[in-house]
């Protein structure tokens, strides 16, 4: 091997950079040369035609029938997830029948829908309120009534409000052709009195 004089000229080398070169020198003297290549890896024998075809039909074959099982899951899953988001909405649904505005102070309205009469003679109702105040006290809820001559006289159902609009379902067993009107009051347990009226039809 060169000397290292003869491999790197020092004139333009700063003192650390030519001690540092001139240890990887020596190291690399003293390594040697590399060893021969073995005859083997000279001339590699080169795969017969089958085999070079055989893999990647192997695996285009796998990768096929992963894809394939992959998207029957995802067809599954698809279909199983709109079947059951449709029975969901089809029990969410409600077939109304009339519907009944009320109304009360600016803001405060409601809409009773009411359904068909079942062969018992419940009458099934889907109450939606807007604008009540929510209830601090936890004794404190709102309860709907069927009217006689403007009197409340025949209890519909309780409720609390959560938000600006409140959403239950309540019915009654009620003739409802022996009422003339709805209203909302505001109650609370345990006063057994009439609270006052805050929606009316």
């Amino acid at each position: 091997m060169s000397s290292f004089d003869d491999l790197v000229g020092s004139d333009d080398l700063s003192p650390e950079d030519e001690l540092r070169l001139r240890r990887v020198h020596d190291l690399l003297v003293q390594a040697g040369p590399p060893p021969d290549l073995p005859p083997e890896l000279e001339h590699p024998v080169a795969p017969t035609e089958g085999k070079v075809l055989e893999f990647p039909l192997l695996m285009r074959r796998r990768l096929a029938a992963v894809a394939v099982a992959a998207a029957a899951v995802i067809a599954v899953v698809f279909v199983g997830g709109y079947a059951f988001g449709h029975s969901k909405a089809k029990t969410a649904t409600f077939a109304t029948e009339r519907a009944i505005p009320m109304h009360g102070k600016p803001g405060r309205l409601a809409v009773i829908k009411i359904g068909a009469r079942d062969s018992v003679g419940n009458w099934p109702m889907l109450v939606q309120v807007t604008g009540l105040p929510q209830q601090s006290n936890r004794n404190d809820y709102y309860e709907l009534w069927l009217t006689r001559d403007g009197k409340p006289v025949a209890s519909c159902g309780s409720f609390r409000v959560h938000g600006n609009t409140t959403t239950v379902r309540l019915t009654v067993p009620y003739s409802l052709k022996a009422f003339d009107g709805w209203v909302v009051t505001a109650q609370s347990t345990p006063d057994t009195q009439l609270g006052p009226v805050v929606l009316t039809t």
